[in-house]
């Protein structure tokens, strides 16, 4: 399968920007691997919410998928104890 169309927020970009450039790369090869692997990704869906998210370290990558359109929205990211916050 094709790789997945990535489509970062501006609240992604702006918090992806301001991490240090090891983690960055860690956080990118873990999305194109979900990108790749969209349809048979074991997603893991936030309690009570319609995102998912994706696991980097202690770092939580919030997103939501199309597999019909084969896209990737990634919504936001940060670190484990305030991502989840609403």
């Amino acid at each position: 399968m094709r790789q997945a169309t990535e489509i970062y927020t501006r609240e992604f970009d702006a918090r992806f920007g301001l991490l240090p450039r090891p983690l960055q790369t860690r956080i990118e090869a873990h999305i194109r691997d979900l990108g790749r692997r969209l349809e048979r990704f074991p997603h893991q869906r936030l309690r009570g919410r319609s995102e998912y998210r994706l696991r980097v370290g202690d770092y939580r990558v919030i997103y939501r998928f199309d597999v019909e359109r084969n896209e990737l929205l990634l919504i936001t990211l940060g670190h484990r104890r305030e991502v989840y916050r609403v």
